[in-house]
């Protein structure tokens, strides 16, 4: 009797261990990363739109629509849950341009439209939500492009690379704001040590600015850097931060960088790269995690709405969002909210 009952306690114990063994699996296999369909935008379906946010509120404008260049600018304030347009942009049309806000200003500049002589353009604009209006400033000093990378830190803006449909930059130039308009001036500072590339990102987590993604000769670009300003007036730094290639998650970060023309959000210590043009040549709909504290990358929930480049990404109160862009002649105007740290849903 004590032999059988010794032989059910071990058949229960194993049956306890396969239970928690399926159980670990089935908790190592959860896939992190859910989006769910958020308030559309109200303008029409476009690619190679800007985005700066102010507060809690998004600015969206510009870009192209597959027949023309559009002038019509929108604001969403994530405290009311709608779209209002305002005040029309006033200069010439364009795509692809850049934009990122100092202290309550919005700046846009830079772009590409396709019926010029000359590809790029390189003037600059800033908005004042306060007034509602546009004022053109100093145009920037390293002269036609588009497809830059932008950022903004502190007082100071931050905008290089990008092509002039000629050739292709790895210049970076510092903005600082005037107390008129026509008083902001454009310093040339230390240029990104890295390839030359057009349609990059750069985002900006703890005061450090991270550059990446894009190509150049239609090779895409690998390399990842870290930009720090300079203390008291000095010299920007740049550190790369290009995982070595026998690291865990190098096969995860290869996969991110190659891209062009895709978006970023940043929540707190971490970055999420979506979408854009993928080496394969196809429009793109995955998403990676790049962790700043860890310097690690991770695959998550790949966009629940077809995938897209050239589309807008933004930070409202802690929330993420994704919408417009393009995917072959089809353009959009859907917004998708993400949320990172959630399990996976197949209901949106």
């Amino acid at each position: 009797m004590k032999h059988l009952q010794r032989i059910a306690r071990l058949l229960t114990l194993a049956g306890i261990m396969v239970m928690a063994a399926c159980s670990s699996s089935d908790d190592d296999d959860t896939t992190f990363g859910d989006w769910i369909k958020s308030t559309p935008f109200k303008g029409v379906k476009r690619s190679g739109a800007f985005t700066f946010t102010i507060g809690t509120t998004t600015y969206v404008g510009l870009g192209y629509d597959g027949k023309d260049y559009l002038a019509d600018v929108y604001k969403f304030d994530i405290t009311k849950g709608y779209w209002e347009e305002v005040t029309q942009f006033p200069g010439p049309l364009r795509e692809r341009c850049v934009a990122f806000s100092i202290n309550g200003i919005g700046y846009v500049g830079l772009g590409y439209h396709r019926d010029d002589a000359e590809d790029g353009r390189d003037d600059f604009w800033q908005y004042d939500p306060a007034t509602g209006q546009w004022a053109q400033l100093a145009n920037f000093g390293g002269g036609l492009r588009y497809g830059a990378v932008s950022f903004a830190m502190g007082s100071k803006g931050y905008v290089g690379t990008g092509s002039d449909g000629d050739n292709t930059f790895s210049d970076f130039w510092e903005f600082t704001p005037g107390a008129t308009p026509e008083e902001g001036t454009w310093t040339e500072v230390v240029s990104y040590p890295g390839e030359k590339m057009e349609g990059g990102l750069a985002f900006v987590i703890n005061n450090k600015a991270y550059i990446g993604t894009g190509r150049d000769n239609l090779i895409f670009s690998m390399g990842f850097w870290e930009f720090a300003p300079g203390a008291d007036g000095g010299s920007p730094t740049w550190t790369k931060r290009t995982p070595d290639t026998d690291e865990s998650d190098y096969d995860e970060f290869q996969i991110a960088m190659s891209r062009y023309d895709a978006v970023v959000l940043t929540l707190g210590n971490k970055a999420y790269l979506v979408g854009g043009i993928s080496s394969s040549g196809a429009t793109d709909k995955s998403v990676y995690e790049f962790d700043a504290t860890t310097l690690n990358w991770d695959n998550l929930t790949s966009l629940e709405g077809s995938a897209r480049s050239l589309a807008v990404g933004y930070v409202l109160d802690g929330r993420l969002f994704v919408g417009t862009g393009v995917n072959g002649s089809s353009r959009f105007d859907d917004v998708w909210e993400f949320f990172p740290q959630k399990e996976y849903d197949e209901e949106y």
